[in-house]
């Protein structure tokens, strides 16, 4: 399974360059109301399955809140980058996103045990 992501990941880097050198800077996107409530609908499902699981201290925890993360941050990132004219709104909406992504980490990150004062 590692050599199928180190493959993977090393095929990607090529095709970046070809992406980077031949996409145009314009396009007209169909669909794109439903592309965007469709990924904020995932964001919400992701947000209160995370604080679900978390209330019922439930082991899944950690995979909710950074699969949750990972949407927030994709979506704040692309908020940035095709904001066009509404810069203003898309930075935002980034300022909200960003942080929750690092509340949702934050919850899947495991904390140290506490320390025992050995009396």
């Amino acid at each position: 399974m590692k050599r199928l992501f180190w493959a993977a990941g090393l095929c990607l880097l090529p095709w970046i360059a070809v992406l980077g050198m031949t996409l145009p800077d314009v396009v007209e996107a169909r669909n794109w109301r439903l592309a965007w409530t469709g990924f904020d609908a995932a964001e919400a499902f992701g947000l209160l399955a995370t604080a679900w699981l978390l209330g019922r201290a439930d082991p899944r925890t950690p995979f909710a809140a950074i699969g949750t993360a990972t949407l927030l941050l994709a979506d704040a990132w692309f908020d940035v980058v095709t904001a066009g004219d509404d810069v203003v709104f898309s930075l935002l909406m980034a300022g909200l996103e960003v942080p929750l992504a690092l509340a949702c980490l934050s919850v899947a990150v495991p904390r140290p045990a506490a320390v025992q004062a050995h009396v």
